[in-house]
């Protein structure tokens, strides 16, 4: 029996590939159980894969194209075509979908292309090739020829009812998969018109019942999985369909962490209620906001009702239980930059946890490709990333990437996280000016062509605070102590701030404190004395200033006139106390 191999190379090792699974599951249950999957990532050497690919001996190999590997995945297959004239290769994807008359005609490597959702195409394929026939005629085929001509048809297939399709997750997977990130879809399309993507082409959003996706999940919960990602492009467009989900995701007894992307102005006051009964960290919501830029948002078709917006981040933000990560795209029409300044703002001023900073792509078959490609320089191969437009120059993208990188080790992170929060308040209404400072501080240094450890990083930023910024000299050793903070409760003491002063309290006063358990355990349930090596490598007490203790009081409670913290470094990472001198007195040691 023909003997298929479908592959496709992740970006990342962590993630994992829906569609492989979900193509392998549709074969098998029209009863071709011929096909495998074998995934690997853009970071392999090409050669090693080749060699895994061949070792497979298949008649057909399937590759899945997106917009990070289609060069690599065209080199792989020019060098498969030389060691393997004979096998039958063929593409699929979004990267295919809309050009593959066009790629089929420019790549002579390439057999079939495979336009829309696979699972409705290649079982039907893959039985037009055991009949003897060529696949020209099952919808969504096209095919070259060995002098070169396109056969088929270009009908961009779809599944029409996503209920007919299995779960895509086998036991041996679930197995497999059990600690890594985990993808779902429980809908296909996207009600919007966002004019840099192409989920919203068709007008069309195609939904698996609530009732099956609940078991699904529940299969993925009991098999052990952690982090759950539905890359659903609107989770929360139909009540009907995803507040059963919810109401069932919130309510789970068990560790598990849901991905959901969603619109902030379709979200309620009943989907803020359902989201405050949330367990910490049992919900991570992406939001995309892309600008907030006028003209810009018209162009794109996007609508942003900015004060629902920050009515919903305030509320959720308030719960401490979820996680935000909101998204700003750099390069989109008429955003100039002033007015990405203001849109970085507008979306900063929300508090995040993350605010990632990306840059447009011009995708084949989107909008802006269509409409707007006389006002853009971009790369013309894989990924088609922005290098230039009307509005930005080359050089301000070029600065905006290395501010992007700057950013993601500095706020991103969530390493220092105190210290911004203190220091944003002497940027108000302009934290862009911060990080701008910062970018040319980094530029300024050399760090963007070289290798940056935290221990480095951390440098810069004190480095940063005190030679880039008017904070007084009380407020820059506020600032310091903060950082001092950041840094032993990140790193769990491995780094220690030295460099800014810190020092622990001295043993007169920590060795009676510790070795006598009262006072320990009052602050950390469970504390035992075992011996003095596991106690400096789990417990540090140092001291702080008023003015430090009292902007700590903002993250937890404590005592008036707090002048130590208490931290524990455990398996969730370190958490802390606020002690004053009255509490140590209490406890006879000092």
């Amino acid at each position: 029996m023909m003997k298929i191999l479908l592959t496709t190379l992740n970006a990342k090792f962590v993630q994992s590939s829906l569609a492989l699974r979900c193509l392998a599951a549709a074969c098998r249950q029209q009863g071709f159980g011929n096909v495998e999957t074998a995934e690997y990532t853009i970071n392999h050497n090409a050669y090693d894969i080749l060699r895994r690919i061949h070792a497979f001996h298949a008649d057909v190999i399937g590759f899945s194209c997106y917009i990070w590997n289609i060069d690599m995945t065209l080199h792989l297959i020019s060098l498969l075509r030389q060691i393997c004239p004979d096998v039958t290769i063929m593409v699929g994807g979004p990267e295919v979908t809309y050009t593959a008359r066009e790629l089929l005609t420019a790549e002579g490597n390439i057999d079939y292309a495979l336009q829309g959702e696979g699972e409705a195409i290649l079982p039907e394929l893959i039985a037009s090739w055991l009949n003897g026939e060529d696949g020209t005629a099952v919808g969504g085929v096209l095919r070259r020829t060995a002098d070169g001509a396109i056969e088929g048809n270009e009908l961009i297939r779809e599944v029409p009812d996503l209920d007919l399709l299995p779960f895509p997750y086998d036991d041996a997977d679930l197995a497999s998969l059990s600690h890594q990130l985990v993808y779902y879809e429980s809908s296909r399309g996207c009600p919007f018109h966002c004019q840099y993507c192409l989920s919203g082409r068709d007008d069309t959003v195609r939904f698996r019942s609530a009732a099956l996706v609940i078991e699904e999940l529940k299969r993925l919960v009991a098999a052990g999985v952690k982090q759950v990602k539905l890359v659903d492009r609107t989770f929360n467009c139909n009540p009907r369909h995803y507040r059963p989900i919810l109401a069932f995701m919130v309510s789970l007894q068990a560790t598990v962490n849901f991905h959901l992307e969603i619109e902030p102005g379709l979200v309620t006051e009943e989907d803020l209620a359902l989201l405050s009964q949330a367990p910490r960290g049992r919900i991570q919501l992406e939001l995309g906001i892309q600008s907030t830029y006028g003209p810009t948002l018209q162009a794109i078709r996007r609508h942003n009702d900015w004060p629902h917006i920050v009515h919903v981040m305030n509320v959720i933000r308030s719960l401490g239980t979820i996680h935000l990560h909101l998204d700003l795209i750099v390069g989109l029409p008429y955003e100039t930059m002033q007015a990405l300044r203001r849109s970085f703002n507008d979306i900063y001023s929300l508090q995040p946890h993350k605010l990632q900073i990306g840059f447009l792509k011009l995708l084949k078959g989107s909008g802006i490709r269509r409409d707007y490609s006389q006002d853009y320089a971009c790369d013309l191969r894989g990924p088609y990333e922005v290098l230039a437009t009307k509005w930005l120059s080359y050089e301000a993208v070029g600065t905006m990437k290395v501010f992007e990188d700057v950013f993601e080790r500095i706020y991103n992170s969530g390493k220092f996280s105190y210290t911004l929060a203190y220091v944003d308040r002497f940027f108000a209404g302009d934290w862009f000016s911060f990080y701008e400072r910062l970018t040319d501080h980094w530029l300024c240094r050399g760090f963007d062509r070289l290798a940056v450890s935290d221990a480095t990083v951390c440098h810069f930023l004190w480095d940063s605070l005190t030679a880039l910024t008017e904070l007084t000299a009380e407020e820059k050793d506020v600032a310091r102590q903060l950082l001092c903070l950041d840094m032993l409760t990140c790193f769990r003491f491995r780094l220690k701030p030295s460099f800014l002063g810190w020092e622990e309290a001295p043993r007169q006063l920590t060795d009676p404190f510790f070795r006598r358990e009262e006072g320990p355990a009052a602050y950390f349930t469970g504390y035992r004395f075992t011996n003095w090596r596991d106690i400096k490598m789990r417990y540090h007490l140092w001291p702080i200033t008023p003015a430090v203790g009292k902007e700590l009081r903002r993250y937890a409670d404590g005592p008036d006139e707090a002048a130590y913290i208490l931290a524990e470094s455990g398996a969730d990472g370190v958490c802390w106390r606020l002690l004053n001198k009255a509490a140590l007195a209490a406890e006879g040691v000092i």
